[in-house]
């Protein structure tokens, strides 16, 4: 019983944690993937990009946009990723054996109480049908203070 309460406690600075999947035929290029994170209380919050992969993916890197919009007036954040998710030896990367969990930390973000976050998703590659990407995820974690 206590190592059950260990285990959950551990996370619950996680605060929103959801995977949208792609489509087994692969994911187009104008398909972006969108989370919506209701507020939370005030404070930092990290950021992790997660994927999950499978060994039809056709390249060593995936390159993603990420657009990010605060509920408040600020201006949009937009970032683009650059992953390695295959090793040199043409292995995908993470943890996982017919379906590989990749996870990217992104940066911290500061949310003011009230703000919502809109985080949206697409890649960047030469392809315009990707294959071999079968989920995109984001997650977000209360730093302590």
């Amino acid at each position: 019983m206590a190592v059950a309460l260990t285990l959950t406690s551990c996370n619950r600075q996680i605060i929103y944690s959801h995977y949208e999947p792609i489509d087994t035929d692969g994911w187009e290029r104008h398909d972006t993937i969108c989370f919506m994170i209701p507020y939370a209380e005030e404070g930092q919050y990290a950021e992790t990009l997660g994927l999950r992969a499978i060994g039809t993916y056709p390249y060593r890197n995936l390159t993603l946009i990420v657009n990010q919009k605060k509920s408040t007036q600020e201006p949009n954040r937009v970032d683009t990723i650059n992953c390695e998710i295959v090793g040199e030896k043409g292995i995908l990367k993470g943890s996982g054996t017919s379906i590989h969990q990749i996870d990217i930390p992104l940066t911290t973000v500061h949310l003011q109480a009230g703000d919502t976050l809109n985080v949206s998703i697409c890649h960047h590659m030469s392809r315009e049908m990707l294959p071999g990407i079968t989920d995109i995820g984001f997650t977000l974690k209360k730093l302590t203070e």
